[in-house]
């Protein structure tokens, strides 16, 4: 893709801070944060001077993460007393992490096992735009999907690989993981809270996974005159776990509200915009 012309450009720290917004929000909300930091970079005037290295997502992906830590942080403190044995419920909060580990498994298995395939659909607008026409559609029938009584310490190894398949789906760029797996959990009975608990937790490992894949690339990037200032790195990734914490508590209200459908007709439009960028190119 060719960039815009720019007319006028935003400072190092501006961007910074708006891929950070971005990435806070659309991390968690319902909407695909895949294609929106490719194309805010892109985009953006000024966008062309950001730095080609992973330094940037993988300071805003750590800071999304300890949005989820700090988040579900009784959950995971449940988790780990589990898994020392400790606690009235030690076995199920142990069972539940073997769902969580067996939930992940497919992500991983499609990550690894189709890379390429997957760097070639990021590279391909349409398949985004697509994908962020089903994800609008998903979250336009989860108004039929009021939530069941299904609670985390009673989720069957079943749904939890189902909602593993969804997260694995989610890879494509256009598709929500958040939207994808929460309503999936609806549809198989969950509960409002069980089912945004378990994507959110199933986020810990898909999250980690995201950064520790960059790694290679920021160990192997030299540092240059274009690099920002690791003041402004650490600000911006502040602000992803700032806006991802926020972000987190809206979703969290919007679902108990039952109004996860609201982000539907965002979807189709941005989906709609990009088939009509790809179609006219």
């Amino acid at each position: 893709m060719g960039r815009i012309p720019r007319i006028w450009r935003m400072g190092p720290l501006a961007l910074l801070l708006l891929l950070a917004l971005l990435q806070g929000l659309t991390e968690f909300l319902p909407v695909s944060s895949s294609g929106h930091l490719v194309l805010a970079r892109e985009l953006l005037p000024g966008g062309d001077s950001l730095p080609d290295d992973a330094s940037i997502e993988v300071l805003l992906h750590l800071g999304t993460l300890l949005a989820v830590l700090l988040f579900y942080r009784r959950e995971i403190l449940a988790l780990l007393l589990g898994l020392l044995g400790r606690g009235s419920e030690a076995g199920a909060q142990r069972r539940l992490l073997g769902l969580l580990i067996l939930a992940t498994l497919p992500a991983a298995a499609v990550g690894l096992g189709l890379e390429d395939r997957i760097e070639q659909a990021f590279s391909t607008p349409m398949v985004a735009a697509v994908c962020l026409l089903v994800t609008g559609t998903g979250l336009w029938w989860s108004r039929r999907l009021p939530g069941g009584a299904v609670s985390l310490t009673t989720l069957g190894v079943g749904a939890a690989l189902l909602i593993g398949l969804a997260q694995a789906a989610a890879i494509l760029p256009g598709i929500s993981r958040s939207g994808a797996t929460i309503v999936t959990g609806l549809a198989l009975g969950l509960s409002i809270d069980a089912a945004a608990a378990f994507s959110f937790l199933l986020s810990i490992p898909a999250i980690l996974g995201a950064a520790v894949l960059k790694l290679p690339d920021l160990a192997a990037a030299e540092p240059g005159a274009g690099a920002p200032d690791p003041t402004a790195l650490l600000l911006a990734g502040a602000t992803a776990f700032l806006v991802g914490f926020l972000a987190l508590a809206m979703l969290l209200w919007l679902l108990r509200a039952r109004r996860l459908s609201w982000f539907a007709p965002y979807c189709w439009l941005l989906g709609l915009v990009g088939l009509a960028a790809g179609l006219t190119a």
